[in-house]
């Protein structure tokens, strides 16, 4: 299979530099070029296949609307990224959607992580359309159906319609009831955004995408969240005899994958591991440790991630909020540097009577 490949568009020197170096001894797993000159991207895109483009928003000829809008014009399966600077958030904010932004890269980045990790993200969002567009082509081959498949088509149909509203109706509610927005500033407001269109995504992805495949969710989050070069380690293990249904082990993932997201929004750095075991007739446990020693200053006090602090603690209670109205119960506490909660989950699609 083709390498994927990855157009970047950086017209600062000293950028460019850094990330030609970088890349050289970094060997990314895709095949990638690095240009100055937006025209010369866009003419890329017109002669071959583009998996993800990056562009730096602020262009000497062409304005970052202009570029993204041509760029999709041309090749509008390219999933597109944008670079930009805190000063200049407002500007992408007025055509994120208009040019379907996927991703957006705050410089200057403070490690090699904060450019990589949107960009595997952006890879990961294009393989996954790609399977879909071809799930779709396979559907459309099959011409001859029985009366029974179309009713399960349908049934699935409305499984997904409830869910897709499902998922409207909790980020509607958060929005409105359990974050405070309006009081931060822009760059603040952005970044809860996206951090809720991230989540909206994973409960698509989980919910709705996913197989419920224990070994296929697994590789899910070890790409998404395991990067041992930016301090972040995730693992996970079934403990003998425990056997999740695909439609309980889809919440699980999700659950896992919003407690994962936020270790890392809040702390960086990470090691997270997972334990599922069959805990009774009625419920499975999940036990989610996350380790932040490598967090601590010299004084033993926690170092958090330089973005935007107001953001934490409103990630903190929607964090809280959806792991309550996905779990039974739940118990937390904190060892030797570790936040452990544990999870009852029903094995069942239903709330158990208290």
């Amino acid at each position: 299979m083709a390498m994927e490949f990855v157009v970047i568009v950086e017209p600062d020197e000293v950028g460019r530099k850094r990330l030609e170096g970088t890349f050289q001894s970094e060997k990314p797993s895709f095949s990638y070029k690095i240009t100055e000159k937006p025209e010369e991207a866009l003419d890329i895109l017109e002669q071959q296949k583009v998996d993800v483009l990056v562009c730096e928003t602020s262009l000497s000829v062409l304005s970052g609307r202009e570029f993204f809008s041509m760029a999709k014009m041309i090749s509008p399966d390219t999933v597109r990224v944008a670079m930009t600077s805190a000063e200049h958030v407002k500007d992408i904010l007025s055509f994120l959607n208009e040019c379907d932004i996927y991703k957006l890269i705050m410089k200057p980045c403070a490690s090699f992580a904060d450019f990589i990790e949107p960009v595997n993200a952006a890879l990961e969002y294009h393989r996954l359309k790609k399977q879909a567009e071809s799930d779709l082509e396979q559907a459309n081959m099959n011409l001859f159906f029985s009366e029974k498949d179309f009713e399960r088509i349908e049934e699935r149909q409305k499984e997904n319609v409830m869910l897709y509203k499902q998922a409207a109706e909790v980020v509607m509610t958060m929005l409105k009831q359990h974050l405070t927005i309006g009081q931060m500033d822009s760059v603040g407001e952005y970044m809860m955004e996206h951090y809720l269109r991230d989540l909206l995504g994973y409960y698509l992805e989980t919910m709705i995408h996913e197989n419920g495949n224990y070994l296929m969710g697994y590789n899910r989050l070890k790409n998404e969240f395991h990067h041992e070069d930016a301090g972040q380690s995730f693992q996970m293990m079934k403990k003998e005899g425990c056997e999740i249904p695909p439609e309980i082990f889809r919440k699980i993932l999700f659950l896992l994958m919003i407690l994962t997201k936020a270790c890392r929004q809040i702390l960086g750095k990470y090691a997270v591991s997972v334990t599922m075991e069959t805990a009774s007739e009625k419920f499975f446990v999940v036990r989610f440790s996350c380790d932040y020693s490598q967090n601590l200053d010299k004084n033993g006090q926690i170092i958090y991630t330089g973005e935007n602090q107001e953001c934490h603690k409103d990630i903190m209670d929607l964090t809280e909020k959806i792991t309550d109205s996905i779990v039974y119960r739940t118990v937390s506490l904190e060892k030797e540097n570790r936040y452990i909660l544990n999870c009852a989950i029903e094995r069942r699609n239903h709330r158990v009577d208290s």
